[in-house]
Order: structure tokens, then sequence, then C-alpha cells
């Protein structure tokens, strides 16, 4: 493991010497998330009063990298818009919360190191991704970057599920002693949905290029696709299946005329509830993981009415600020116990919130939870008005379609698990995000408009130039 970690290190500073040279933060930050994804705690860390990996040493770098910079006037802090506020609200009241909710939850992780990996560093790519100087080339390596990292995630995937273990790197993944979700395409990340929703980013560049490409390259682009689509299926779960045809319908919707895109919506609820309804036992009883049975897994989907009632419990007594982040096990133990609702709420004592709405409305009360709301539809909007403008390039309608893949993806996990807690998804949507806004908000640095009437070749994502 050691000689491992001594030659990805090797390997990162010869990626990041001329990076740093050049001040290329954006792409500094986008090498990040990919450390943070392959190579991150359970590949190899530092234990101690905080845990330390490679990518948070990177991150810590990378601000430093940052503020250097900034203190000699070589970077300009944008001018703070209303999403900006919004973010430094809800990771400051987020802090709050943790710092309200009283004792620590017994055999968890502390709260605050919930706060510290899942909300604050996700914040803080959200900062570079808006104080970065971004241009076209930086966008155009970025997608090349995510792409062949949701190409990798998704052959992982497919070697995991075929029980081609002998080919899967790093070999955590399919460490049976490691015994949750084994036997699924859990990826790096430990976790289907997760990978799943890291793959969906990828796809919609990909699903981008089939349509923006040129012929010669429409095929390659087809593969990349079926590619995606087989890694999201091999995480053999229903939330991430749901999440990339919600991705693709995105790009379809974006790119579609009216009367298209209302008559594949009108199809898709058709299509979607027949089979539903004709599948459903099969989808219930679906055997997942190689340690579960059908029946346990068609017991996960009978245990989100019994958490949803105790979600419901618990918002009435503290409505307003929750109960604290992170605290979900220091207070929900006697909310399983009430016998007026006729149901084994005890079976759920074990388990958290199964739904990442549900999730922050318990543990951060409705401040939390609008101000969650309020910064997702914000961004949403501006992402929207950003890949139908035709007036931007490729490049640019691509960061608005980046942010409604990763966001199709993460409302429909989300939908179904507390997806906060996932490593890395926070990261990938933070970023994201400030990606859509700076693009929203000030462009790039060189704008190349697109001819009225004419398809420009894919080259935004092309892999090939």
């Amino acid at each position: 493991m050691m000689f491992l970690v001594v030659l990805f290190a090797l390997a990162a500073i010869v990626w990041m010497l001329p990076l740093i040279q050049t001040g290329r933060t954006f792409q500094i930050a986008t090498l990040v998330l990919v450390t943070g994804t392959v190579f991150g705690p359970s590949f190899f860390a530092i234990d101690g009063p905080i845990q330390l990996s490679l990518d948070r040493m990177m991150w810590g770098a990378m601000f430093a990298f940052v503020a250097i910079r900034w203190r000699m006037g070589e970077l300009r802090i944008p001018q703070l818009n209303r999403v900006d506020a919004v973010v430094a609200a809800i990771t400051g009241w987020l802090l709050v919360s943790v710092m309200i909710g009283g004792a620590d939850p017994p055999n968890e992780p502390p709260p605050i190191a919930k706060w510290l990996f899942c909300i604050a560093m996700p914040a803080g790519m959200y900062v570079i991704a808006r104080v970065s100087e971004v241009t076209e080339s930086d966008l155009k390596w970025a997608y090349r970057v995510f792409l062949g990292l949701g190409l990798y995630l998704a052959v992982m995937a497919i070697f995991e599920v075929s029980g081609i273990h002998a080919l899967v790197f790093p070999r955590y993944i399919v460490d049976p002693a490691d015994w949750e979700f084994f036997g699924r395409g859990r990826g790096p990340l430990l976790n289907p949905s997760g990978n799943g929703i890291v793959m969906c980013g990828a796809l919609a560049i990909a699903v981008l290029g089939v349509i923006r490409s040129t012929f010669r390259m429409r095929a390659f682009y087809v593969l990349l696709c079926m590619l995606l689509i087989g890694g999201v299926y091999c995480t053999l779960t229903r939330s991430a299946w749901l999440g990339a045809i919600a991705t693709i319908g995105v790009v379809a919707l974006v790119y579609s005329p009216r009367w298209v895109r209302v008559l594949g919506l009108a199809t898709a609820v058709l299509i979607g509830g027949a089979g539903a309804l004709g599948l459903k036992d099969q989808l219930l009883r679906m055997k997942r993981d190689k340690n579960l049975t059908s029946a346990d897994a068609e017991k996960s989907i009978q245990l989100r009415p019994l958490l949803a009632v105790v979600a419901w419990e618990m918002f009435k007594d503290r409505p307003i600020t929750g109960h604290g982040f992170g605290h979900y096990f220091a207070h929900s133990s006697k909310y399983h116990s009430i016998r007026s609702y006729d149901m084994p709420l005890k079976d759920a004592r074990p388990y958290a919130q199964h739904n990442v709405f549900l999730a922050m409305l318990v543990d951060a009360g409705l401040i939390g939870l609008s101000m969650l709301v309020v910064m997702l539809l914000t961004i949403t909007s501006m992402a929207w008005n950003l890949a139908r403008d035709e007036g931007h390039s490729v490049a640019i309608r691509c960061g608005g379609l980046v942010w409604l893949g990763v966001f199709a993806a993460y409302f429909c996990n989300g939908m179904f698990q507390d997806v906060t807690i996932i490593p890395m998804v926070n990261m990938f949507l933070f970023f994201a995000a400030g990606l859509a806004v700076s693009l929203y908000d000030r462009g790039v640095e060189t704008v190349r408009v697109e001819r009225p009437g004419r398809i420009e070749p894919f080259s935004a994502v092309s892999m090939a130039h």
C-alpha cells in the first residue's frame, strides 16, 4: 500500500506542478475530485484528531495556493451573489446545528466530522469554482477528465458484478470483509448510489457528445454512453437507474423541440407506470448484495414508511431548528417506541433516514431544509438558462448540463437515501454548482459564440483532440 501511495504522490506532483505554475486552480480542483474518488480515505488515511487522506491534503494545499495567489494580487474575487450567500448561510447554519445538538451519538462518528467532510469541504469546492478564472480550454480539459473518471467507474462496476475481481483497482473495492453493498457496483466510494451519481455526471457529457459531435465521432460517444449506462446498471440500485434515466432525459429536453418534450414526458410516464406495475414484485424482491437475500431487499423498501413516520414525529417536536446536524441517532431512539401508529417502528431503529430532504428536515429543521431547497432550485434555474442559451459555446452550455445531470441523479438517489453522508457526493455537487454559477455570472475569459444555423463539432468534450 505504501508503495502505491508513493507512486501516486509522485504522479500527482508531476501533474500539479505545471498547473501551479500556470495558476490553473480550476484544473487542480478537478484533480482533487478525481483523487478523492479513486484514492480517498479507504485507499490511504492517517488517523488522528482529524483523519487525513491524500485528497484532503490536496484540498488543503489547493486552498493554500489560492490564498497565496490572492495575496499576490493574481486572483480576483468575484462579487458575491445570492447563491454565494445561501451556500455560506447553509454551511454556517449546519455548523451551529452541530453545536446545539447536544451530546454526540453513541458508536457514530462525531457530528463535527460529518460537517467538516460532508459540508465544509464541499463548500470549499464551490468557492474554488467561483474564484477560478475559467477558460474554455479549462472546461474542455475538465470534461475529458470527468468522462475518463466515469468510464473507469463503469468498467470497475462491470468487473465487480461479473466477478472479475482480479482486474478491479483499488483492491479494497472487492474486499468481502467490508460487506455492505458487496456484490454490487459500489466502486471506490463503496456505495452504489454515490457511484451512480458520479457516472451520471459523465453520462450527461457523453450524451451531449452524441448530440453535438460530428458524424465520425458520434459512434464513439454512443459507445461511451453504453458503457456508462452499463456501469449504472451494475450498481443494481433502483434509484441509480432512475438517476441515469433522468440525466438522459434532461439533455434530451434541452435539445428537443417543445412538442417532442411534451410527448416524451407523457410516454415516459405511461411506460414507466405500466412497467412498474407489471414488474412490481420483481423490483421489490430483486436480490442485489451477495450477503443479503431478496427478502432483505424487499424489507429495505418496507422500512421507508417507518422512517418517514419517525421523521414526522421528530419534526413536530423541533420544527424550526431540528435536533442537530449529525445527531439523528442521539435523539431518534424514543420515537421508535411510539405505538399509536400500529406500525413496527422499532424495525427502523438501526437505520438512518433514507431521504436527503427528510434527513435535513429532522437534523437542521425548516431553516436548513429551506436553504437547501432554495440553493438547489436557484442553481438549477441558472444551469437551465445556460444550457438553453444557443448564444453560448458548447463548452459553456455543457457546464449547465453537467449541473443538471448531477442534480437529476442527486435528486433521484436522494429521494431514497441520505446522499449527504456518501463520501464525495457533495464534493461533486458543490463543484458543479460553483461552475454553473460562475458561468452564469461572468462566463469565461474568452467566449466563442456559436454561429446561428451551424452545428459546430462537439470539441468541448472530445477525447480525440
